[in-house]
């Protein structure tokens, strides 16, 4: 059990303390998940929406959080819809970027730089789920969050990760191959 599982469990027996040590594990994650729809939302009023109803949800006894690292998926997941409404409820949603590609470029692009983006998005797509989900996982977290604790949230050892890292990639740039772009010319 994590730190931050263990101090939702304190938070459900209704340990203010509690709480607030996990709003300090998660917060970091939370914001990071959120910096896609920097354009679109108040990051801000979304992050707080999401501890509001993170609290509520840790007095209720409805809801099994109990597996590593639950909590902090689940409130990822809950900012993430939070955006998404507020973008829609503010008529922004053209500023929010594709659902299935992460960290994805929002401004205009060259039709060029359209085309190898669709071309990776579809390869993404392709990949085995555990790679590309460790794929995404440092895509989302990667030089913010050490590779270890990316590991642990989804539930990989430290060199399961880094092997379905290398898996992932290499299955991208294979399918990228099939597509007739070479990895130099999508790298100049």
């Amino acid at each position: 059990m994590t730190t931050i599982d263990a101090a939702f469990a304190h938070a459900r027996a209704g340990s203010h303390e509690a709480f607030a040590v996990w709003m300090g594990g998660v917060e970091l994650p939370i914001r990071l998940s959120l910096r896609r729809f920097a354009q679109a939302v108040d990051v801000e009023a979304v992050m707080q929406e999401t501890l509001l109803r993170m609290w509520l949800l840790s007095q209720e006894r409805a809801h099994d959080l109990s597996r590593e690292n639950a909590s902090l998926r689940f409130a990822i997941g809950v900012a993430r819809n939070i955006a998404r409404s507020e973008a829609r409820r503010w008529g922004r949603e053209k500023l929010l970027p594709p659902d299935d590609f992460p960290e994805a470029v929002v401004n205009p692009e060259p039709l060029s730089d359209q085309g190898l983006r669709r071309a990776i998005q579809e390869c993404l797509a392709r990949v085995a789920a555990r790679p590309r989900e460790a794929l995404r996982g440092r895509m989302d977290f990667g030089g913010l969050m050490p590779d270890r604790d990316i590991a642990q949230s989804l539930r990989m050892t430290l060199n399961t990760f880094l092997q379905n890292i290398v898996r992932a990639r290499k299955q991208v740039a294979a399918c990228l191959e099939r597509k007739g772009i070479s990895l130099e010319e999508a790298l100049s």
